[in-house]
């Protein structure tokens, strides 16, 4: 297999992800890349249009979610099978629950007792190399950590640090192309999301605004350019998706589309 995109958001991460699901999925085929994940915060809110446009393209498709926890704390997870999917899913309304609408409040130790059976993939925290440890003895073989790059002119020395952390706790890294837009042309776009979080304008953003388009998807070759040094933190990229199994896809997006057709049946009674 080809690279695959493990970490790429759509508009369902609100007021950050400048593309829709369907757009993701139809440039990474354009790009031949072997397979995209959709990994949106604290939802899998995306994987119904997303697995449609993937199944309709021939595209492999990954089902995923970026946990962000209470204390900032960021995890990419990929669930193996049904049950870690549900388990999943009981997380995510675990966290909903706690907070008001559309916060999540998760710890640490809420992803320890939901996660088992899924692929986990370290992104940063206050307290990065005890939460990776701490994954590490709870899941074994199944926690990695991520290159992350931010385009900013200082990804070198990120990816050289991170890989230390890594070597020292005992995990591997993984490449990630950290995607919040299909495209180039989608950069405005997201500056002007970036505006209303943070509630300002174009002219005060400053540097809050994106400093470049390179959080767009991208082809193999530009992947492999920009991990030149971690070839193996590319191909590890074909192992999750190898591990993170899609045969029960059909399962998680009946339970989307059954949630999504009583939403539907009761907004309209209520109008």
């Amino acid at each position: 297999m080809s690279y695959v995109e493990l970490f790429a958001i759509s508009n369902f991460t609100f007021l950050t992800g400048a593309s829709h699901a369907e757009e993701l999925v139809s440039r990474a085929h354009k790009l031949d890349l072997g397979g995209l994940a959709i990994a949106d915060t604290n939802t899998f809110a995306g994987i119904v249009r997303g697995h449609s446009a993937a199944k309709e393209l021939g595209l492999r498709y990954l089902v995923a979610t970026r946990l962000r926890l209470r204390d900032g704390t960021e995890i990419l997870a990929y669930p193996r099978d049904r049950k870690a999917f549900g388990q999943l899913s009981r997380l995510l309304t675990l966290g909903k629950r706690r907070t008001v609408k559309g916060q999540c409040d998760l710890t640490l130790e809420d992803v320890i007792s939901y996660a088992d059976n899924c692929i986990l993939i370290g992104l940063s925290g206050p307290e990065f190399s005890e939460t990776l440890l701490a994954l590490k003895a709870a899941f074994d073989d199944h926690v990695f950590v991520g290159l992350v790059p931010e385009y900013d002119g200082q990804d070198p020395a990120r990816f050289a640090e991170t890989q230390a952390l890594a070597d020292q706790v005992g995990l591997e890294t993984v490449a990630l192309g950290n995607v919040i837009m299909h495209a180039a042309g989608r950069l405005r776009l997201a500056d002007v999301l970036s505006c209303i979080r943070e509630k300002t304008t174009i002219d005060q953003l400053g540097r809050r605004a994106l400093p470049n388009a390179e959080r767009r998807i991208k082809s193999e070759f530009e992947i492999r350019r920009l991990f030149q040094a971690y070839p193996h933190a590319i191909k590890n990229t074909s192992r999750i998706a190898q591990a993170a199994r899609s045969r029960w896809m059909s399962y998680a997006m009946s339970i989307q589309m059954k949630s999504a057709m009583a939403w539907s049946q009761m907004t309209a009674c209520v109008s």
